[in-house]
């Protein structure tokens, strides 16, 4: 069943007709680079009131958004990011140590120019849906689906989109002490990936980039593009996202 949804959910996939920097190379390069802005407190919190009206979470309404940027930058109606989720949808394995994470391929429909409000509605649309159907592994998926391999880009998605929640506190061990530890950028596993997460006085919203794709200052600009469509939202969500 969940396979099913799947094939419907993804058929005529079109990847994301990104503008590069720099020709793609023909065997996909994960070196990473990374630009952040700070998005202030009462600028988070109208985004978040936004999308509680129309019943979505902020993660909802920051995907909305950031497809919003990602059609105006390519021109298509259609938006395809990937997105991680935790894989721990049943009670028994809340409690185990281990790595459950999945990843799911969400669809963000803009056809008709629908307003920021109608395009939240639609996202979270997607979203719950993909959420119910989030148990088969992304690489068994792409295994299924028989999809044509481009050893250029990574299947399904080019780009990836996540939502942090707030640091929660080491767990207490018998024996141990733990402490949150800070790794960096390692590697960018898509062309470009936004994380938003929680920071001093609001939320900090982290881009990185692949760098054989995209230079820094490509990356600090659509990274203002988007405060600045944040800004906008804010101040009329009513308004086409054209």
């Amino acid at each position: 069943e969940q396979l099913a949804y799947w094939r419907a959910q993804l058929d005529g996939l079109e990847p994301l007709a990104l503008n590069t920097d720099h020709p793609r190379p023909p065997v996909q390069t994960y070196a990473a680079g990374l630009v952040e802005v700070a998005l202030p407190a009462d600028l988070a919190e109208g985004i978040e009131a936004v999308g509680r009206e129309e019943g979505a979470t902020l993660s909802m309404t920051l995907h909305a958004a950031f497809a919003t940027l990602l059609a105006r930058t390519t021109g298509q109606e259609e938006v395809v990011v990937g997105s991680p989720i935790a894989g721990r949808g049943r009670l028994e394995l809340e409690p185990l140590v281990g790595f459950f994470v999945n990843s799911l391929v969400l669809r963000a429909d803009l056809s008709g120019d629908p307003t920021f409000r109608e395009a939240v509605r639609r996202v979270r649309a997607t979203a719950v849906d993909a959420y119910a159907h989030q148990d088969i592994p992304f690489e068994h998926l792409v295994k299924e689906l028989e999809i044509d391999r481009d050893l250029s880009r990574s299947p399904l998605f080019q780009v990836l989109f996540s939502v942090h929640s707030p640091a929660e506190v080491p767990p207490s061990l018998d024996g141990l002490e733990a402490e949150p530890f800070e790794r960096g950028v390692i590697a960018s596993h898509a062309d470009i990936e936004l994380h938003v997460m929680p920071g001093p006085g609001g939320l900090v919203a982290r881009f990185v980039h692949n760098t054989d794709l995209f230079d820094r200052e490509t990356a600090a600009r659509m990274l203002a593009h988007f405060r600045v469509l944040l800004e906008g939202v804010v101040a009329d969500p009513d308004r086409p996202v054209s």
